[in-house]
C-alpha cells in the first residue's frame, strides 16, 4: 500500500477544474454542484497567503507533488516541508474559522493564538524583539513585556517561535532554522 497520501485531489476534478489544465472541465457532467460560497472564501482565504506558501498549497494539494518535487523546484530542504505545510494549513484554519462558525455552526479550535500577534502594539513589540543581541539573554525583553506592554511570556521559546514563524519576511519566503530567507 502506499504512504497515505492521496497523490491527486480528485474532488477538485469532480467540482469541474483541473489543475494541470488550468481550465473548467464541463460542468453539466460534474457530479456534485460546487457552493460559489465555499469557494469564493477559500479563494479570499488563499489570496491572504504569502505567494510562496500560495504556491506550495497549489503544488502540494492541488497538483499532487510530492515534498521531494516542491523542495527541489521551491529551492527549501526537504526536512522542512511537514512543517512548513503544518504552519500554512493553520494558517488557513484560522482564516476560515469565523466562516466555518457563521455557515455551519461549527466551532473551529485554531489552537492558542500569539500573545504578540494579538497584541494591538505588535509592531512596537517587534522592534523591541530585534533590538535584543545575541549576547544578551531574554530576561530583560521578557521583563519588559510583562511591565510595559502586560503580556508575561514565561519561556524564551515563545518569543523564539514568534520571530521564526510568526513575523515573516518582507518578501513571504521561508526561513530556515537561522532566521534567514531561501
Amino acid at each position: 500500500m502506499a504512504s497515505g497520501r492521496l497523490t491527486f485531489q480528485n474532488w477538485i476534478v469532480e467540482i469541474g477544474y483541473d489543475p494541470r489544465e488550468k481550465k473548467l472541465l464541463c460542468q453539466s457532467e460534474s457530479p456534485t454542484v460546487p457552493n460559489e460560497k465555499i469557494i469564493r472564501m477559500v479563494r479570499h482565504a488563499l489570496a491572504k497567503l504569502y505567494p510562496k506558501e500560495r504556491e506550495f498549497i497549489r503544488r502540494y494539494y492541488f497538483l499532487g507533488e510530492s515534498y521531494q518535487q516542491i523542495a527541489e523546484t521551491m529551492g527549501i530542504r526537504i526536512s522542512r516541508m511537514d512543517g512548513i505545510n503544518c504552519r500554512i494549513r493553520n494558517k488557513l484554519k484560522k482564516l476560515l474559522a469565523s466562516f466555518v462558525k457563521n455557515e455551519f455552526d461549527l466551532d473551529v479550535d485554531t489552537g492558542p493564538d500569539c500573545p504578540i500577534c494579538i497584541s494591538p502594539l505588535k509592531d512596537e513589540i517587534n522592534r523591541l524583539l530585534e533590538s535584543k543581541t545575541a549576547k544578551e539573554t531574554w530576561r530583560p525583553v521578557i521583563q519588559k513585556l510583562k511591565e510595559d506592554y502586560g503580556i508575561i511570556i514565561k519561556t524564551p521559546q515563545i518569543l523564539i517561535g514568534h520571530q521564526k514563524y510568526h513575523k515573516q519576511p518582507n518578501d513571504g519566503g521561508f526561513q530556515d532554522e537561522k532566521g534567514e530567507s531561501n
